[in-house]
């Protein structure tokens, strides 16, 4: 991606502006191993100020001032970089994660994400979180074709399939927020009384149905602390009409 531009005077000012003028290779300021070697004080010292950063653009390694970020050609040049055509598709030969497919990390951005996502933030805009991405060619796991791409509803995609955990507990959540008379010291108080349902809905102010609800584990699930405190509450309440 660089094009060599090898400099012989190891001054810092001068590799700065080498370096801030766009990310460089090592290799690329010093073309011979002692002369690296006789760099290298210059870079350790711009690294531990904070002036420089390493950065990985066309799988190695590059130099780049602290606040570059890369154009929308570099991000592509980067993901792409990393893939192989085959019979018309770009083919990804990174880490393809179980839900979200191809995903990658870019030093640029401190983050791992959807190669899909990254691809089509850069040709269009960013993608909300109830928009997906489905491929349209013959390698639908593995492809990241920017022409091969098609929007989707997420809940097309996710139709028929089971529900993860991290799913059921964002279904909860929301759910929980139209309950607005409850809370979850609340909960915890219907959960764990051994008064009866009439008198619990009396003092909340809330409805039999709503109290009978939350102890059989119907509303207000909360998935995070144990897949079983919907089976526990709903034992409960029937220890208490035995």
């Amino acid at each position: 991606m660089s094009s060599r531009r090898t400099i012989n005077k190891f001054d810092l000012d001068e590799v700065f502006a080498c370096i801030r003028e766009r990310p460089v290779r090592w290799i690329d300021l010093a073309g011979t191993k002692p002369a690296r070697r006789m760099l290298r004080p210059i870079i350790d010292e711009l690294l531990a100020s904070g002036a420089v950063k390493f950065v990985r653009l066309g799988g190695s390694r590059h130099l780049a001032a602290a606040a570059w970020s890369p154009s929308k050609q570099d991000q592509l040049d980067e993901i792409y970089g990393r893939c192989r055509a085959v019979d018309g598709c770009m083919l990804w030969t990174g880490r393809i994660d179980p839900e979200r497919g191809p995903a990658m990390y870019a030093a640029w951005a401190g983050t791992e994400r959807s190669v899909r996502r990254r691809i089509w933030g850069v040709r269009q805009r960013k993608l909300d979180r109830s928009t997906t991405i489905t491929m349209t060619c013959a390698n639908p796991d593995d492809c990241v074709l920017f022409e091969h791409m098609q929007r989707a509803n997420r809940g097309v995609k996710l139709k028929g399939k089971p529900k993860t955990l991290l799913h059921r507990n964002a279904i909860a959540a929301a759910k929980r927020k139209t309950m607005g008379k409850l809370n979850d010291e609340r909960v915890a108080l219907i959960l764990t009384s051994e008064k009866s349902t009439r008198c619990l809905a009396r003092e909340m102010d809330v409805s039999q149905a709503t109290v009978q609800a939350v102890r059989s584990g119907d509303r207000w699930r909360n998935y995070r602390a144990t897949p079983f405190t919907g089976l526990d509450a709903a034992n409960d309440a029937e220890r208490r009409r035995a």
